[in-house]
């Protein structure tokens, strides 16, 4: 009898965390360092700046709230200036299927920035970028700057990227502020159908059905820029109400939509 009350309480644990595993929201503000985060280069054979990538976090210089995670380098590619790719940061303490993304971004240029998800190798992940400046020149999939864009990585070669949408000056895009202003991004993921926002003028979306999640992060390309409070939640993550009752996060962001 007390052998099968200690396997009943066991399998009511392991039950317990199989439901709660990755339910909750992370907030990522950098005020304690960069834990859970890689920084990744593009090989150098990608690169016509082969770098390296100067990620680093800092005291806010761009009017961001305390510390922020910083690129400073102009690492950029290809070496024939093709397909915007350069260098990733990478939250690496867990990955996320569904989830929607939001963060505070401050830039100091105007070339390529953006979101990864998705992510479990620089040739196999998902990304957005928006970019003011004309590049990439000539370009491999016939899109050029200023734009917001948003590929499928496929390998780690030509062509690297499969485009999924692009939206240009003509079809909405505004060129983002590059003196500082805070921009705020928002990313949604679920069931293989991807939306990225920004409040100074971007939008684009796509979707794959072989979606499979992933590690989330950033991409940038020439481009100096800071991140700070980084909030992803997951479609399942749960609250507790004021009456002490768990709400679904997920449905709470839907319905305010």
């Amino acid at each position: 009898m007390q052998m099968r009350s200690l396997f009943a309480t066991s399998a009511v644990i392991v039950m317990t965390a199989a439901l709660t595993l990755g339910a909750h929201s992370v907030t990522l503000d950098f005020e304690s360092g960069d834990a859970g985060w890689e920084f990744i280069d593009e090989d150098v054979s990608n690169l016509g700046d082969p770098g390296p990538g100067e990620w680093s976090v800092r005291a806010s210089e761009l009017g961001l709230d305390g510390n922020a995670l910083y690129q400073a380098s102009n690492i950029w590619g290809t070496p024939g200036d093709t397909m915007l790719v350069g260098t990733f940061a990478i939250y690496t303490a867990e990955t996320f299927g569904d989830f929607t993304l939001t963060m505070d971004v401050a830039a100091a240029d105007n070339d390529g920035m953006g979101i990864v998800w998705g992510y479990s190798s620089t040739a196999e992940h998902y990304r957005v970028n928006i970019i003011n400046d004309g590049w990439p020149s000539p370009p491999l999939d016939g899109n050029s700057g200023p734009m917001a864009i948003m590929h499928k990585r496929i390998s780690d070669s030509e062509p690297w990227y499969e485009l999924l949408d692009v939206q240009h000056n003509d079809t909405g895009y505004v060129d983002y502020p590059v003196d500082g202003t805070r921009m705020g991004w928002t990313l949604t993921v679920a069931n293989g159908q991807f939306a990225f926002e920004s409040d100074h003028g971007a939008s684009v979306s796509g979707s794959d059905s072989s979606y499979a999640g992933g590690y989330i992060g950033l991409q940038m390309y020439a481009q100096q820029s800071e991140f700070d409070n980084i909030v992803v939640t997951p479609a399942n993550a749960s609250a507790v109400d004021a009456d002490g009752k768990a709400t679904t996060v997920w449905a709470s962001i839907k319905a305010a939509r």
